[in-house]
């Protein structure tokens, strides 16, 4: 298997271990801290013998829920601080040619605001930058927009070169990056949505660690916005998602060089492999950005993340437009895993035991959350004692809401080095609502899927 780590494995290793032992202690020690709070505070003590069933039941909830809140979160966060400090700096070197490949359909609203952010990703880089904007078959005014916003920004950056090249009919997000790579002339294609917008060092981060680690793709942090005050609830809540999606996952799998997803908000890549791959394969799924990442692993490159390069993008505003969204992404997921790459489950590597984590964890806890929402009405019709199942269930809920503020934290902490940016702190308990989504997002996707559906790109979504 292929793994890097830090000298002194020992220690490492331990480091590893501590989030399991932690859990284990909880697990062991806080419903016997729960009784005799419960016994101290509301003088009501009980001991009657549950049924076996009602008993597992519980028993079985409560040792997933600890295990996965403490033992596995704790991992990630400490693969994730390994990673970081894996990370080598900046120094003095050679930049290559950077081409930005900018995919659009119907992003007159936003496309200005991309192709601006990326000329100044261009003003502070050493090298030579050329910005392609592929315009696919639009009916509004992207092309444009997309030629004003090229024209406007070289009179202050002469030295980028850019141009859009239109097709006459839309063509999908695949097509239109491919056109963007071939046409592309750098060593390095910087691939970037059209509703998304790039901090103007983010350019130079991501290069930097590309050359200094020989990665073949690099990816950062994706920050959700609404590209205005960013207070709609859908927003805020993608924006606890992501932190802990990519500000501590993804920047754990980096450790190991096993970035599942270089994000189409924020990807780099090596051109001549970037080039084989959308030219060689016919890249299917919904979810491209992943079956190309997939796919780069296959061919042995690495894939890297640096979580102090930031990009930020449109997501949904509305349960329509996140439903369908949710629904592409996981219909996408399933699709790379259980027909494209599904030699990749089969394999002793890293990556095939994050595969089977995410099944485990995420597609089989979420058929588990939904099963204990149904079963908790039965368990407390069913408890041997319905005062003391109500006590202890007012014991457990600030419990849970602890551990879920101390994840939270460190996740913000992770992706934006605050532990509490811009108050998402105090929105943690609303959190709930937008796992329920993705929970019932999960569960459509895979009957969906199963009964043939593959998932398109024709649904009303956000390009």
């Amino acid at each position: 298997m292929k793994f890097r780590l830090l000298k002194g494995s020992k220690i490492i290793y331990l480091g590893f271990c501590i989030p399991f032992i932690l859990a284990y202690v909880s697990w062991v020690y806080f419903p016997v801290f729960a009784k005799w709070l419960i016994a101290n505070t509301f003088k009501y003590e009980i001991d009657l013998q549950a049924s076996w069933l009602w008993y597992v039941s519980v028993r079985f909830f409560y040792t997933w829920y600890t295990f996965l809140a403490i033992g596995v979160t704790g991992i990630w966060a400490v693969a994730a601080t390994l990673a970081k400090k894996q990370h080598k700096k900046s120094g003095k070197q050679q930049y290559p040619m950077v081409s930005f490949v900018v995919s659009a359909y119907n992003e007159e609203k936003n496309v200005s605001r991309c192709i601006t952010s990326l000329f100044k990703c261009a003003e502070k880089y050493d090298g030579l930058c050329e910005i392609i904007v592929v315009d696919d078959g639009s009916s509004d005014f992207t092309y444009e927009v997309a030629w004003a916003a090229i024209e406007f920004n070289r009179r202050n950056c002469p030295q980028v070169r850019g141009r859009v090249v239109r097709h006459s009919v839309n063509l999908g997000k695949v097509e239109a990056v491919k056109t963007g790579v071939n046409k592309a002339l750098g060593n390095i294609i910087a691939v970037v949505d059209a509703d998304s917008w790039w901090m103007p060092d983010t350019l130079l981060t991501l290069v930097d660690h590309m050359l200094l680690n020989g990665k073949k793709a690099v990816t950062g942090y994706v920050h959700p916005s609404d590209g205005d005050s960013e207070l709609n609830p859908y927003v805020v809540l993608q924006q606890l998602e992501y932190s802990q999606g990519l500000g501590l996952s993804r920047c754990a799998q980096s450790l190991g060089n096993n970035v599942l997803v270089v994000s189409g908000a924020i990807g780099l890549y090596d051109a001549n492999v970037l080039r084989k791959i959308l030219n060689e394969k016919n890249i299917c799924s919904v979810t491209e950005d992943l079956e190309i990442t997939l796919e780069m692993h296959k061919r042995g490159a690495d894939v890297g993340y640096v979580n102090v390069a930031n990009s930020s993008t449109i997501v949904p505003i509305s349960f329509d437009f996140l439903w369908n969204q949710r629904l592409r992404w996981f219909i996408g997921w399933l699709h790379n895993t259980l027909h494209i790459h599904k030699d990749l489950l089969l394999k002793k590597t890293w990556l095939t035991l994050l595969l089977w984590y995410c099944y485990i964890f995420e597609y089989c806890g979420a058929f588990i959350d939904l099963a204990a929402l149904g079963a908790f009405p039965l368990l407390f019709w069913f408890a041997p004692d319905r005062v003391s199942f109500v006590l202890n269930l007012l014991v457990f809920i600030p419990y849970n809401f602890l551990i879920g503020v101390t994840n939270q934290a460190l996740a913000l902490k992770y992706a934006y080095n605050k532990h509490n940016y811009r108050s998402l702190l105090f929105y943690t308990p609303f959190y709930p609502i937008l796992r329920l989504i993705n929970i019932l997002a999960r569960l459509t996707s895979s009957f969906k899927y199963f009964l043939g559906d593959h998932g398109n790109w024709r649904k009303p979504k956000i390009y």
